[in-house]
């Protein structure tokens, strides 16, 4: 049987942590934060630091033209561990893989945690994919009065 390596076992634990969250009947955004705040203490209660919305560089078409870009979160293992680059998506966003590709290049673990539609994120060599069920929810209706008015 061949050997996980400590970088598959590190995704493992964090899909499983996050496979357990209930995310009850909150809006897409709530979700989100939820999701963010569960990366977090996953991450605190290994003893690494966090740091949401760290800023990554990613080129563009152009090499006159570099553009700068956010990640969702930073992980910083310390050590030998590369740090983990994480964007959280409710939705495709062909910007998100290129911002984690670029992190990737860079060293880091590159880890992409999708939720919210069933559209699958891929499968990649450079960036690790943990594709969480479909848990969007419509927005709720207005409560506009709805009963049926006779006209004379």
């Amino acid at each position: 049987m061949a050997a996980v390596s400590s970088s598959t076992r590190v995704i493992d634990e964090l899909a499983s942590a996050l496979f357990a969250l209930d995310e009850g009947a909150r809006s897409t955004s709530a979700v989100t934060a939820l999701i963010t705040r569960e990366v977090a203490g996953w991450a605190l209660a290994h003893g690494w630091s966090v740091r949401p919305e760290a800023r990554v560089g990613v080129p563009s078409e152009s090499v006159h033209d570099p553009r700068l870009g956010f990640v969702d979160v930073v992980v910083h293992r310390g050590g030998d561990a590369p740090d983990l680059a994480i964007e959280i998506d409710s939705t495709d966003k062909p910007w998100s893989l290129a911002k984690l590709r670029h992190a990737a290049d860079a060293g880091m673990q590159a880890v992409w945690i999708r939720w919210g539609d069933e559209e699958w994120a891929g499968v990649y060599d450079d960036v690790d994919v943990i594709q969480l069920p479909a848990r969007r929810r419509s927005a709720p209706r207005s409560r506009v009065n709805s009963q049926l008015t006779l006209w004379p």
